[in-house]
């Protein structure tokens, strides 16, 4: 297979490197896939003694209650495990649902969003690999001509055909790179991905591991929208140019070069190739926004949005650890011990209350008593004047 692949190397530098390494890239993930989980046996061992290892903590957590595993998570348990042994043992399962998706999945979905394009203008952008041969193809020409127009001499920008020669042999350089190199590097990093791809689903069972898990779709899912991208803009760009290749091209057979045509042309080129490196970038900080659902956590709360404050606070102490159990015991022994002090505090003051009444109620009544003590020997007197 590498020799079939080796026989499109001169079919036109842009096709025959596009042509070379997709064919390379599925020889080498395919063998590099097989020769990992089926001919090295101490992959096979590591797979048997992880799975066993985690069946076992799986068990041991049902069975004494430790941790958020319940045995209604066995459905889904048993569907990760499954899930994952047929990634690790067969290659026609794996290849569909990995290489394929990262391969395969983001030119046809270029194709669908360039097709308006591609109907609308043809041309050059009708077929972007031929567009992009004949683009690179009459730059690389037109620098030529430019060269021999300026002389052996002429170094920089010494003359407008010297500096027309410099910017169109830049141009078509920044053409290879940002089609052909951009794309051709991305299916690289999907191959060799997907050729270690088994060791890191695998580590995808142990959580303290599944970091490493979660890295490795990042960057398998930033090689594939980087072609994504790359083959939208080079459809612009192809529909762009089209005009001015066509003017090069005419220039050129004419022996009628014009500086001012070339660097313009070359200037447009420059201005897509940023605009290419700004969608590299953009398509790997989308990548590394990816993460694992949380579990249950994440299920309680799609399933009760309106609470979702309450429920996560829920859910963060369902299963509260021995530290915290010790804290929550602590917090309520001095609650219980704030509240009889506060309790003995009300009862001293209400029995002091209660004895400084009785001492009023005593003091009134003496007073009333040494009154009628006073008033009833006036009142005896005046009876006595009376009755005489």
């Amino acid at each position: 297979m590498s020799a079939a692949c080796a026989t499109v190397v001169d079919d036109g530098l842009i096709r025959g490197v596009l042509a070379t390494v997709d064919c390379q890239t599925r020889v080498y993930a395919q063998g590099g896939y097989e020769a990992l989980t089926s001919g090295s046996p101490v992959f096979q061992t590591a797979l048997t003694a992880l799975l066993t290892i985690y069946v076992a903590l799986i068990g041991y957590r049902m069975l004494f209650a430790q941790g958020s595993t319940r045995l209604s998570d066995a459905p889904g348990i048993a569907l990760k495990v499954g899930l994952i042994l047929a990634l690790v043992t067969s290659w026609s399962t794996f290849q569909a649902l990995v290489f394929d998706v990262a391969d395969r999945a983001p030119v046809e979905i270029a194709a669908v969003v360039a097709a308006p394009t591609q109907d609308a203008n043809g041309g050059l952008a009708s077929s972007p690999v031929d567009g992009l041969e004949a683009a690179y193809h009459e730059f690389s020409m037109t620098g030529a001509a430019y060269g021999k127009l300026a002389g052996p001499n002429a170094k920089g920008y010494s003359s407008p055909q010297a500096a027309a020669a410099e910017a169109t042999a830049a141009a078509s350089g920044m053409i290879f790179v940002t089609s052909a190199g951009v794309i051709s590097a991305a299916r690289l990093a999907i191959g060799v991905l997907t050729a270690v791809g088994p060791i890191f689903i695998v580590l995808a069972l142990i959580p303290a591991t599944r970091g490493l898990f979660v890295g490795w779709v990042r960057s398998l899912a930033a090689a594939a929208l980087v072609p994504l991208v790359a083959w939208v803009l080079i459809v612009l760009m192809l529909s762009v140019l089209e005009p001015w290749v066509a003017v090069l091209t005419e220039q050129r057979t004419g022996q009628r070069l014009d500086p001012q045509t070339a660097m313009s042309a070359s200037a447009l080129v420059f201005v897509f190739a940023f605009g290419q490196a700004a969608l590299v970038i953009g398509a790997c900080v989308m990548a590394m926004s990816f993460r694992l659902p949380n579990g249950r956590a994440a299920g309680r709360q799609a399933a009760e949005p309106a609470r979702a404050p309450q429920v996560a606070v829920t859910a963060a102490t369902v299963m509260p650890s021995r530290a915290e159990r010790l804290a929550f015991d602590l917090q309520r022994d001095r609650a219980q011990a704030t509240e009889r002090s506060r309790s003995a505090t009300a009862a001293a003051a209400a029995a002091a209350s209660a004895a400084s009444a009785r001492q009023v109620s005593v003091s009134v009544n003496e007073t009333q008593r040494l009154g009628d003590a006073y008033r009833r020997p006036a009142f005896t007197a005046r009876r006595a004047g009376v009755s005489r």
